[in-house]
């Protein structure tokens, strides 16, 4: 009996929720935004930077996650 999952089936990865002392990389405020570029790297906003650049972040694939 095979139980393995069939790879279209699965759950995508979540990434869990941000962590309190994430900060935001461009002012230093509390980060309410976590981005994950295509390339693999992740940054963090506030609130502010994360609606200022949010067109072009999803115009290069970024992916944008609320933490609330």
């Amino acid at each position: 009996m095979n139980t393995a999952t069939p790879a279209g089936n699965r759950d995508p990865a979540v990434p869990a929720p941000l962590a309190r002392p994430e900060r935001c990389d461009r002012c230093g405020a509390g980060a309410l935004v976590r981005v994950t570029l295509a390339t693999g790297g992740e940054l963090h906003f506030c609130g502010h930077h994360a609606r200022m650049h949010a067109a072009r972040l999803l115009e290069i694939g970024a992916g944008l996650r609320s933490a609330l």
